[in-house]
């Protein structure tokens, strides 16, 4: 006699539930043994006062990815997670990025990634406009050696002439 489907996913069920509160008891045990609570508490607190501060995107996503494991709770959902990715945000691409949570199938990875080219973008933009400067300032210098060519120079550049010898 076969099992229906149904009757399959109740026998899992019941044997797997056994299983998940072992694995329960035996992660926070583990937890307590190699990770006390005083230092769990820091990390979440940590993550909680997270911002990007001057981290990269990309650094302040990794920073905030590896201790939000540490406080599952505040970050349970997508939209959580997105929220706090944002608040953290330094505030030049807060307002972009917030816009682009309006999207429906905006989720964690593709706001870290819309952020991070906000980022690309305006790095470019400064070096563009470094490169710029410097050009202005060569083109500068380079008007104000051709003036001095043409002003006084003096015929030698040693030694001044040693005076004549004195009279007698």
């Amino acid at each position: 006699m076969h099992p229906t489907e149904k009757e399959a996913v109740d026998l899992a069920t019941f044997r797997l539930r056994d299983i998940a509160v072992l694995w329960e008891n035996f992660s926070d045990a583990f937890l307590d043994q190699y990770l006390p609570q005083e230092i769990r508490q820091a990390r979440v607190d940590h993550f909680l006062a997270l911002k990007q501060g001057n981290m990269s995107v990309r650094e302040y996503s990794q920073r905030l990815d590896s201790l939000a494991r540490y406080a599952p709770s505040i970050v349970a959902t997508m939209q959580e997670r997105v929220h706090k990715f944002i608040a953290g945000l330094a505030l030049e691409l807060t307002e972009a990025c917030a816009t682009a949570t309006l999207q429906d199938s905006m989720d964690i990875s593709r706001i870290q990634a819309f952020a991070q080219n906000i980022e690309k973008g305006r790095h470019r933009q400064h070096g563009t406009e470094r490169s710029e400067q410097g050009q202005h300032k060569r083109m500068r210098f380079a008007r104000y050696q051709e003036q001095s060519q043409h002003s006084y120079r003096p015929q030698y550049f040693g030694r001044p002439p040693s005076p004549p010898p004195p009279q007698l």
